[in-house]
């Protein structure tokens, strides 16, 4: 067998790993991810998902994957979290007041370790679209209803992508430097702890195993895996990124809907699709 040129495996999940019908086949990744444990190699699902959510996916391999959730926010390997970058909650108070003055028409969502938190007020084909994408998803009368105990991990939007900037740096201005905003993409926007992100849970994550950023293979379609494929050794883009992200990765993978990911890791490890 020829030498896996790579330590460590990282994976955007929607618009990359998974299909649009937030599929992959089970059966090929199964043999993947068998290699993987044989050599020691990490599968590191890295994405703005839910933590529980992320779970979900994978529930069928009940080991060797671990997650970077929450764009970054919070990191679980073997089931266990062992770092979480909550939002304090008087400033995450003060940026969902921001919001709802600055921004009404803007669709909010709070995800916390624990729970999903939306407004009882929001259209219910809104409520419809959130539950499709999060869990234990709670309904209170206003923000200021949220539970103290359960750490904010991100705030996010619905809007214009462009907003992501502008509130920051707005937000920043006024209450200090504390929070950075970023597109996922589809007219969602993320606004989490600064100095988070999916790069920084990602390297946190190969430090934790002793593995350099060399040693990385990484896969991204959006903006928010931009920092990710520029740090690793091992770049690729799925055929359905958009450009900006196209024009920093080193290698194309075949799209999402033709489950590249694993056809790309199947070709390194030598597994027939």
């Amino acid at each position: 067998m020829t030498t896996i040129p790579f330590k460590a495996v990282a994976v955007d999940m929607d618009g990359t790993f998974l299909t649009e019908k937030k599929t992959f086949d089970h059966e090929l990744f199964g043999k993947i991810l068998k290699k993987l444990q044989a050599n020691n190699i990490p599968f590191i699902s890295a994405t703005g998902n839910q933590l529980i959510r992320s779970h979900e996916y994978f529930e069928e391999f009940t080991t060797g994957i671990d997650y970077v959730s929450e764009n970054g926010a919070i990191l679980e390997v073997d089931g266990k979290v062992f770092k979480r970058t909550a939002i304090d909650y008087d400033i995450a108070q003060k940026l969902l007041k921001f919001i709802q003055t600055e921004y009404p028409e803007a669709i909010i969502m709070v995800s916390a370790q624990h729970h999903c938190y939306i407004l009882k007020s929001m259209d219910q084909a809104d409520k419809d679209d959130i539950r499709i994408y999060y869990r234990k998803v709670t309904e209170i009368d206003q923000f200021t209803d949220i539970d103290p105990s359960d750490a904010i991990l991100k705030v996010c939007l619905t809007d214009d992508d462009e907003l992501a900037a502008v509130i920051q740096n707005r937000f920043n201005e006024k209450y200090g430097d504390y929070i950075r905003g970023t597109s996922s993409g589809n007219m969602t926007i993320d606004l989490v702890h600064k100095g988070i992100n999916k790069a920084k849970g990602v390297a946190d994550m190969l430090k934790h195993y002793g593995i350099a950023q060399k040693d990385l293979i990484a896969f991204g379609d959006g903006e928010n895996d931009i920092g990710m494929l520029e740090a690793c050794g091992y770049s690729y883009a799925m055929k359905n990124a958009n450009e900006k992200t196209k024009a920093v990765a080193k290698y194309e993978a075949p799209s999402n809907d033709d489950n590249g990911v694993l056809k790309v890791l199947a070709k390194y490890l030598e597994i027939e699709c």
